[in-house]
């Protein structure tokens, strides 16, 4: 199973065909996080709660039983393909995004 770990939860989201699951800094309280889940395709949150640290937020969207995939923020950034070779809004042919 794919997870959010320390590293990556500030470059991506964990994704399935209905859903999108991710943590991020508390926009208005400084040192909390929010753990989140949502539909991706029309924006509306299924959950969204704070915690005083980022391994508790980390773990509860870790622990959803889904088969998540992980999807980087961006898609190529700058042109060049990512390292899933995939890339946000076109594909991806000898490292460069194609429309």
């Amino acid at each position: 199973m794919t997870s959010l770990s320390s590293e990556n939860y500030t470059k991506g989201f964990l994704v399935d065909e209905d859903l999108m699951a991710g943590v991020t800094a508390h926009p208005e309280q400084p040192g909390t996080y929010v753990a989140f889940v949502l539909h991706h395709s029309t924006g509306e949150y299924l959950g969204y709660q704070p915690f005083p640290d980022l391994q508790s937020a980390l773990q509860v969207i870790n622990k959803i039983p889904r088969s998540w995939s992980y999807e980087r923020f961006g898609g190529c950034g700058g042109g060049n393909c990512g390292t899933n070779g995939s890339c946000d809004k076109g594909n991806c042919k000898s490292g460069k995004c194609s429309p």
